[in-house]
C-alpha cells in the first residue's frame, strides 16, 4: 500500500510539472543590449539588440527600434515590430546617448529596477554620440554581436583597473547613498568601432563631464585596491642629470610603471573647515624608462620615488580641482563627512553646496620594489 502511495505522488508531481507555462525558445527574442536616446518631440527612442533562435534566418542578431513616452511604452512599440516575444532577462548592457544622460537617467532606471526580469548585474554605460549610432555599427568591424562586444570591452578595461565598472545595482546604490557621485564607461566611435577612452562623470543622475583613462585610475585608487595596473607619466629631467648614461638628452624622463598594489585611506581631520587627508600607498615596478637612468645606486631609486610622489600628488590635486568645478564628488569625500555627523542626515543638496569648498591633503607613498628596464 505504501508503495502505491509513493508511486501516485511521483505521478502527480510529473503531471503538475507539465502544467507550468513555458516559452518555446524559437519564439523568443533575447535582448542582449539596449540603447536609449531622446528622440523627436521629446519621445524616447530605444534600440534593441536582439538574439533570435531561428533556423530560417541567416542572421541571428537583429536591431529592433521602438519609440514611446516612457521606457515601457518604447519597449512595447518595439515588440509590436517583432515577430518574436522579446525577453529582457539576458540584457548585458543598457547604453544611454550623451544628450539623454545629460538630462538625467534616474527616471529611465526606475522602470528597470522595478522589473524582476531585468538583471541587477546589467552594465550601464554612456555613448559619446547617440546610443543608436553605437549599437548599429557595421558588424563586420567587430568579432561578436555588439552587445557582447561592449560588455567584453568594459570587463577587459575594468579588469585592468582603468575604467570603473558599474551595474544597475551599483549605480542605484551609490545614487541613493548620499556622499558620492557616479561615473560610467563612456564609449566613442573611432573609424566605426566603439572604444573606451574615457569615463562619464555624473552630478546626481546627470552627466556633467568626462575623465581620461589616466584620471580614472586615480578614482579607482580611492575606491578599491588596484593591482597589476600599468601607468605612464613624465618626470622632469633636471633632478636626474648626474645619473644618466651618455646619450642624447631628452626634455623629460618618460616612465611606464606597474602598480603591483595600490590603495588609499581617507579621513576627515577638520570638520569645521572641511579638511580631509588621503593617504595613498603604492608598490611599484619600473617597467620602462627612456632617458637612460642608471639605477644601480640606491640613491637614484629614492630620488625616483620622490619625483613620482610629487607627480602623483599633483595629479590628485589637479583632478580634485576638476571635479569641484564640475560639482561632482566622484572621489566620495561626502561619505567621510556624512559619517562624522553622528545621526544627522546629509542631503544631496547640502553636500553639493559644500563639496566645491573642501580641502584635501594628499600624501602619496610610492615604493619601487623592483625595476627592470626595457628600452
Amino acid at each position: 500500500m505504501k508503495g502505491h502511495i509513493i508511486s501516485l505522488l511521483l505521478l502527480l508531481s510529473v503531471l503538475l510539472t507539465g502544467c507550468i507555462e513555458t516559452e518555446e525558445i524559437e519564439k523568443l527574442g533575447l535582448i542582449n543590449a539596449r540603447g536609449v536616446d531622446i528622440g523627436e518631440n521629446n519621445l524616447l527612442d530605444t534600440t534593441l539588440v536582439v538574439f533570435q533562435f531561428s533556423a530560417l534566418s541567416e542572421e541571428n542578431t537583429k536591431i529592433i527600434p521602438g519609440r514611446g513616452k516612457t521606457i515601457k511604452g518604447a519597449m512595447e512599440d518595439a515588440e509590436n515590430a517583432s515577430v518574436f516575444k522579446l525577453a529582457p532577462g539576458k540584457n548585458k548592457i543598457t547604453l544611454f546617448g550623451r544628450e539623454t544622460a545629460e538630462q538625467g537617467i534616474l527616471p529611465l532606471l526606475d522602470t528597470e529596477a522595478r522589473d524582476a526580469r531585468i538583471p541587477d548585474l546589467m552594465y550601464l554605460a554612456v555613448s559619446d554620440t547617440t546610443a543608436k549610432e553605437t549599437l548599429t555599427v557595421n558588424e563586420k568591424n567587430i568579432p561578436v554581436d555588439i552587445g557582447q562586444f561592449l560588455r567584453e570591452l568594459i570587463e577587459n578595461h575594468t579588469h585592468d583597473h582603468n575604467i570603473p565598472r558599474k551595474t544597475l545595482q551599483d549605480f542605484l546604490r551609490i545614487y541613493y547613498d548620499i556622499g558620492q557621485d557616479n561615473v560610467l564607461p563612456l564609449f566613442e566611435l573611432r573609424e566605426g568601432i566603439p572604444q573606451l577612452n574615457a569615463i562619464a562623470v555624473f552630478k546626481g543622475d546627470q552627466v556633467v563631464g568626462e575623465l581620461t583613462n589616466e584620471e580614472a585610475v586615480l578614482i579607482n585608487l580611492m575606491d578599491r585596491t588596484v593591482k597589476e595596473q600599468l601607468v605612464e607619466f613624465s618626470l622632469p629631467l633636471e633632478p636626474f642629470k648626474g645619473y644618466l648614461e651618455k646619450r642624447e638628452e631628452k626634455e623629460d624622463v618618460d616612465l611606464t610603471v606597474l602598480i603591483q598594489k595600490g590603495n588609499s585611506k581617507t579621513k576627515l581631520i577638520d570638520e569645521e573647515n572641511l579638511v580631509f587627508q588621503t593617504e595613498t600607498d603604492l608598490e611599484l615596478r619600473l617597467v620602462e624608462q627612456n632617458a637612460g637612468l642608471v639605477l644601480k645606486d640606491n640613491h637614484v631609486i629614492q630620488l625616483l620615488e620622490k619625483e613620482v610622489e610629487k607627480k602623483i600628488k599633483a595629479e590628485f590635486e589637479k583632478l580634485l580641482n576638476k571635479l569641484q568645478k564640475l560639482e561632482s564628488d566622484a572621489f566620495g569625500y561626502g561619505r567621510y563627512y556624512k559619517s562624522s555627523l553622528k545621526g544627522k542626515e546629509l542631503t544631496r543638496e547640502e553636500w553639493q553646496e559644500k563639496f566645491p569648498e573642501i580641502n584635501v591633503k594628499f600624501n602619496v607613498n610610492p615604493k619601487i620594489i623592483r625595476h627592470g628596464v626595457m628600452e
